[in-house]
């Protein structure tokens, strides 16, 4: 019993982690959740209790299982350690460092799309789509799956995925380069016209 009770005290702690791991203030999180700001303090510092219904609403906030929430699970997802080191490929390696980076990868893409704003919440998953159809198509490509899936000829629906892939990769850092502090452009302005110009089309035909 007290083991349990161990685990279940670390939902504060957990409730704070993932708060500073989104990247949201306190006032704004307890926004989002329907809460005032005050009541959020007190459940991170454990001074109050919150009920089931707060502690699932938490858990689809922050894209995390309520176990790990209440510090039952290591696991984010649901998904075990045993599962992922059972399943084995060719050479003996297993895919659970590959299942625990892209699981990382995922979460930490997911804080900064969340954080930058939900117009933003698309490209997450458009890129990961893309990179699974890439993927279905190396293995059709390989014979391993029926060419039949794809309705799309597989060199034209290869070099679309790619670009696709190739553009979110491009949304994604232009989201996130906030290192720009800006030039002299003097020197450079018989270019600057040509440089905006073809900046602007490029944002508004294919990032915004």
């Amino acid at each position: 019993m007290k083991k349990e009770e161990e685990k279940l005290s670390k939902f504060p702690e957990m409730l704070s982690k993932m708060r500073r791991e989104r990247g949201v203030s306190q006032k704004k999180a307890a926004t989002d959740l329907g809460i005032s700001q005050a009541l959020l303090s007190h459940y991170e510092k454990g001074i109050r209790e919150c009920g089931l219904d707060f502690v699932i609403k938490c858990s689809q906030y922050y894209g995390v299982t309520t176990d790990y929430l209440l510090g039952i699970s290591d696991s984010r997802n649901g998904m075990s350690d045993d599962f992922l080191s059972s399943i084995q490929v060719n050479e003996g390696k297993s895919v659970k460092n590959l299942s625990h980076c892209t699981k990382f990868m995922l979460d930490m893409a997911s804080a900064a799309m969340t954080a930058t704003g939900e117009k933003h919440s698309n490209y997450l998953y458009d890129y990961f789509l893309m990179v699974a159809y890439r993927g279905s198509l190396t293995l059709a490509k390989a014979g391993v799956l029926p060419k039949e899936l794809f309705k799309i000829d597989y060199t034209i629906a290869r070099d679309l995925a790619s670009a696709a892939i190739a553009l979110q990769d491009a949304k994604f850092v232009l989201i996130e380069d906030k290192s720009r502090t800006g030039i002299d452009e003097k020197p450079f302005e018989p270019l600057c016209k040509m440089i905006n110009e073809a900046e602007e089309y490029i944002l508004s035909n294919y990032v915004f």
